[in-house]
């Protein structure tokens, strides 16, 4: 009796170490929950990255882990091509808009997914410099005042121009004209 109840432990502690160690130790577990993930069946060239919009496109491959597959097998999801797309001919990444995508790979016939994580960005606006920095005009006058974005990149080089009083001066698009029924002052 004592003998039968010492390798029901012993077999029960054994049990539980091999699947502890095959959690927490196993090469395709998740750290962060525990739990054991599918093994990867297509390799992907990169797990994530960062484009920068109407300036960068990057560049996605997939290769199947497993025999007897093809790159002919693997079918690619888009989570969000709103933001990016994904040619699979050329394996061009391209930024449509600010935000986030996943573009993921499987091989035909099979669950496993492997995921590209895609940020799109832009290159924000620091400064804007007028050419002028005062006018002087007469009461049928005009002149033109240039805008300057930095850094050259930016993404949104949008300029809106707004006179502080139409009724001296009115401006459109860069070009100020005096109003003939006031004297200018600016």
């Amino acid at each position: 009796k004592d003998m039968k109840t010492i390798n029901k432990y012993l077999f029960l502690m054994l049990g539980l170490g091999a699947a502890t160690c095959f959690t927490a130790c196993g090469s395709d577990s998740d750290s962060d929950s525990g739990f054991v993930t599918e093994p990867k069946e297509v390799a992907l060239s990169q797990e994530s990255m960062t484009l920068l919009l109407h300036e960068e496109e990057g560049n996605l491959t997939a290769s199947p882990l497993l025999e007897g597959y093809s790159a002919n097998d693997i079918i690619w999801t888009n989570s969000n091509p709103s933001v990016a797309t994904y040619d699979e001919t050329t394996g061009t990444v391209t930024a449509k808009e600010v935000g986030k995508t996943t573009i993921s790979a499987r091989l035909r016939g099979r669950s496993a997914v492997t995921s590209c994580y895609v940020n799109v960005s832009y290159v924000k606006v620091t400064g804007l410099t007028l050419d002028k920095s005062e006018i002087n005009l007469s009461r049928t006058g005009t002149d033109v005042i240039t805008a300057t974005i930095s850094p050259e990149n930016a993404c949104y080089k949008d300029v809106t121009w707004t006179s502080s009083d139409p009724s001296i001066a009115k401006v459109e698009n860069g070009k100020i004209t005096a109003n003939p029924n006031n004297d200018p002052l600016m």
